[in-house]
This record gives C-alpha cells, structure tokens and sequence, in this order.
C-alpha cells in the first residue's frame, strides 16, 4: 500500500481560531451524548468549511492592519508629501481594498451559512445554509423558549450578525434589498493649516462612516467567539449524565502552542459562557 501525505493548511494548533473551533470542540464532544458520527460531522464542519474561512478573514485583517498602521506611522513621522507651494499633497493608499473588503464579507458570509449545519447535525433542524440567524432565533425561542441561554445569545448577537451578511449582500447586489456598501481608501480633510489624514473607512448606505481594520477586528472576534459559544450551549442539550461542566482558562494562562479557552470540569455544572467583544 502507498501512503499519501498532503498538508492543507498552513497554520495549525498554536493559531487560536484553529485550536479553539476544532481541538477544543472535538475534546469537548467526547463528553457530549450524540453518536459518534455526529460528533465526526460537526468537527468535519468546523475543520473543512467554517476555520478556514475564518481564517481568511483574520489574515485578511492583520494585513490590513499593518498596511494601514504603517502607513499611518509614515505620515507621522515624514508628514505629507506636498507640491504645487502646498496646494496638492499625496495621499497614501491601502492596494486592493476594494477586493480585501469583499472578499473579507465573503467569507464571514460563508462561515456563518456554514456553520448553519450545525443545527442540522445536532437537532434534525435544516436552515438550508442560509445566514438568517433570524430564523435560526426564532426556532430557538420556539423549542426552548426566549429565557434559554442559546435563544438569548442569538438575540444578542442579532445586530452585528446582521450587519455582516448585510454588507455582504449589497455587495452581491448593489442597490437591492440590502442598499449600497461604501468603501474609501485614505481620505484627506483640510483644515489649514493642516491637512487631516483619515484611515480606511466603510458604511452601508447612509449609516456612520466606520474604519475597517477596526470593524474587521471586531467581526473576527465576534465570530470565532460566537461559534465556540453556540457549540459549547448545544452540548449542553446533550448532557453525557453525569455533572461536567466548562471552565473558561483565562486568556494569560492559555497554552500558546494551542490556547484552547475551555476545559472540561466535571465538578461543576455548565455555565453560560461569559460575552466578549460584541
């Protein structure tokens, strides 16, 4: 028999998206009472479909952090370069923003229709891979009611995640249901003697301007967080029958070669995962 090896990634256990939606998950569904197929279906989901476009999304926004940071240090510390006895200056510029923002909403859009699966897997609940949370909320609500830790998480979580697939949307569709999404490089405004240098910004339709390595960081966060957390509420649904529960790690004593956030305690029972960033 030969044996083939290939390597589809290129980060691995120490990249905490990757150590936190499939080491952590798949240690923590040990201890969770679905079959054994379910528990490969769910790890196959987040390994193959829902990390890695996450992980688009998070490289996607460290570069553009550092473009724009870098940029910003320039302009610090050389200030503008100015022509014409200082009526034209030039402004820096972040290559390809248009196609890094796009391509950023595509993939949040993706995961979070990816993800969808999982209600499938767990509860025999098909939302077609679709990113309406709002469907998936009110069949929450519906089943365990709106006081259940997982219908009150969505309800949360509904304003951001709909502001994602939002913005992917009226990129998909300029001018349809979901408006226009607004995309603009640096932009200088003058106010002399000086001229004020702002940093990449977005808005969809006529809502406030946002910068977008700021909202990027943000959606990054949300995300992986979001989707820890809704796995960690639907093992609950399944208890092994016996008191286990999850500890949270807190974030300097995580290990950095795979900094997993929780750990099982069978000492105490679940709690509701803490929020964070959202």
């Amino acid at each position: 028999m030969t044996f083939r090896f290939q390597q589809l990634s290129d980060y691995g256990a120490s990249e905490p998206i990757c150590a936190r939606l499939t080491i952590q998950i798949n240690e923590l569904l040990e201890f969770c009472n679905i079959s054994k197929k379910q528990k490969e279906d769910i790890f196959g989901t987040m390994l193959l479909n829902v990390v890695p476009k996450l992980m688009v999304c998070s490289r996607i926004k460290e570069q553009l952090t550092k473009e724009i940071r870098d940029h910003q240090k320039k302009i610090d510390e050389k200030g503008l370069n100015f022509q014409a006895q200082g009526r034209a200056y030039t402004l820096p510029a972040v290559v390809n923003l248009q196609h890094q923002a796009e391509t950023f909403l595509y993939n949040a859009k993706s995961a979070l229709r990816d993800f969808t699966t999982v209600f499938l897997i767990f509860f025999s609940k098909d939302f077609k891979k679709e990113a309406r949370y709002d469907k998936v909320l009110k069949w929450t609500e519906q089943k365990y009611g709106k006081g259940d830790p997982l219908s009150k998480m969505l309800a949360d979580d509904q304003v951001w995640l709909l502001r994602i697939v939002s913005m992917r949307n009226a990129v998909e569709h300029p001018g349809g249901h979901s408006g226009t999404l607004h995309i603009e490089n640096f932009m200088g405004e003058e106010l002399p003697p000086t001229v004020l240098v702002i940093e990449p910004m977005w808005f969809l339709n006529t809502e406030k301007k946002s910068p977008i390595a700021r909202d990027m960081d943000v959606f990054v966060t949300n995300l992986l967080t979001f989707f820890e957390e809704t796995l960690l509420l639907c093992i609950q649904k399944f208890p092994s029958g016996f008191p286990v529960g999850f500890a949270e790690i807190p974030e300097a004593q995580r290990d950095p070669k795979c900094p997993v956030r929780f750990r099982v305690d069978l000492t105490e029972m679940l709690n509701v995962p803490p929020k964070s960033a959202r």
